[in-house]
């Protein structure tokens, strides 16, 4: 069971304004229905706990995972067991709340009380205050399901995203329009560069499909309309500019899958034009060693873009669900990309880069800590040194 919001008044400058409380004690059960003050949706709103500053050392060790529902009645172990790791970064790709049920209302009061509950998960608390994390919105957390620049919220939205992820004026991700950022780590010679792409804020709408539930239809069909947009004009000039910075290597974080076809859900294959895009991106940018990861479908596999236009292969590990599973009974219509099987089960993503010997290993782990599977891509395969 949720809050009880008993919100009133319409948001104003001076709520932007109150100072954001620490993150209440971690408990797993629900709690007595909280009123909350009506001094507009941001006044007293909840916080993640805070994380530890990124390592200014080598990046060795990531996790990775999404569609992290907050409820009570909702195992997190595999949070647990991403903190159990004891890694260098955690990714939150997207997903990281389920507060989309009321999207109209003004205040967004359904996501509000998605994310006090979520500052009340012990596991939530137990990866976020041990392990530097970088977290992303996608759909549930931005409000709207499946939305993009047509969700009439989209600014609150932002300003909730940016309150409980403790994002103040010169952090990398602090917008007043999107959530994006990026981050470069280590000396030379490991120099780590993660993007954190934001492919709802200023995204085109989506093209409903003809022929519900028929594969590769499911949802959605793609359009060539050369006017549709992913990431908008400004987060394009954004990422071209930051690919053009000195790494090693490079992890793009895309909320929705880049890589992937054969499936009528949201990916970015729904415009074609944006997807070519992001690849004559990257090879004009000259950037090497680009590894993307991606959440949103609520199962997890590996897909390859060949690399006829990037000039190296483009690796996609999605990794989702942490506990909002296909399930049994899932399927994929595999497309041409996917290199693994589908996983339908809880899972996270396992990041390991070994700098002396040049590669990086990209493994599956399902709920019980077991590999379902693993990658090993040496940096030379993805064109980096």
């Amino acid at each position: 069971m949720r809050y009880l919001i008993l919100a009133s008044v319409a948001f104003g400058l001076a709520a932007c304004a109150t100072a954001p409380k620490s993150a209440p004690a971690a408990i797993d059960a629900a709690p007595a229905a909280r009123a909350v003050e009506t001094q507009g949706p941001l006044f007293d709103f909840p916080q993640a706990p805070q994380s530890p500053a990124i390592t200014t050392g080598a990046i060795t060790k990531i996790v990775l995972a999404s569609c992290l529902n907050e409820e009570f009645n909702r195992d997190q172990k595999v949070l647990e067991l991403m903190a159990g790791q004891k890694a260098d970064l955690a990714i939150l790709m997207g997903d990281n709340v389920y507060g989309s049920s009321a999207p109209d209302d003004p205040l967004l009061s359904d996501l509000r009380a998605a994310y006090w509950q979520q500052a009340r998960r012990k596991d939530f608390i137990g990866l976020v205050s041990a392990t530097p994390t970088l977290a992303v919105w996608d759909d549930h957390d931005y409000g709207r399901n499946d939305a993009g620049a047509d969700h009439v919220h989209r600014d609150l939205a932002r300003q909730m995203f940016q309150r409980f992820w403790r994002l103040s004026p010169g952090h990398p991700q602090y917008r007043p329009e999107g959530v994006y950022g990026s981050y470069v780590v280590g000396p030379e010679g490991q120099k780590l560069q993660v993007i954190m792409l934001d492919t709802r804020y200023f995204r085109s709408p989506l093209t409903p499909t003809d022929q519900r539930n028929a594969p590769g239809k499911e949802r959605y069909i793609p359009s060539n309309d050369p006017g549709n947009t992913v990431l908008g004009a400004a987060q394009w000039a954004w990422l071209e500019g930051e690919l053009k910075k000195p790494a090693d290597l490079r992890l793009i974080v895309s909320s929705i899958q880049i890589v992937a076809d054969g499936h009528g859900y949201e990916r970015w294959g729904n415009f074609p034009l944006e997807q070519k895009r992001f690849f004559d991106v990257v090879r004009a940018s000259g950037a090497k060693g680009v590894v993307v990861a991606s959440g949103d479908r609520h199962l997890a596999g590996l897909y390859r873009e060949p690399g006829e236009t990037v000039g190296y292969p483009i690796y996609d590990f999605t990794a989702s669900s942490v506990n909002m599973p296909w399930g049994a009974g899932g399927q994929e219509t595999a497309g041409s990309r996917r290199i693994t099987p589908a996983h339908y089960q809880e899972n996270y993503g396992l990041m390991n880069i070994d700098w002396a010997a040049r590669a990086v290993t990209l493994s599956l782990r399902d709920k019980a800590d077991a590999v379902v599977w693993t990658q090993r891509i040496p940096f030379a395969e993805i064109g980096a040194k």
